[in-house]
């Protein structure tokens, strides 16, 4: 039985972006915020937002508000 995936790994596949690419363009995100991307938690994940919104924006293509929502909505 594997682990369930790390809340790291669940925003990297909200954000629809390459999983590959996401890693890196969200773990930079969550270190500019100030965080731990491996200790990121739902709590803290939500203060990182404009930075997440910031590492995204240019690669959704019109499609940013209904990802951050969808972000939003998976931090609550």
């Amino acid at each position: 039985m594997s682990a369930p995936p790390s809340l790291l790994d669940q925003i990297i596949a909200t954000s629809e972006l390459s999983p590959i690419f996401a890693r890196g363009a969200l773990t930079r995100a969550l270190r500019r915020a100030g965080l731990v991307p491996e200790e990121v938690t739902r709590s803290s994940a939500r203060m990182a937002l404009p930075e997440i919104r910031r590492a995204v924006e240019p690669f959704l293509q019109g499609r940013t508000d209904a990802i951050m929502r969808k972000l939003e909505l998976l931090l609550e």
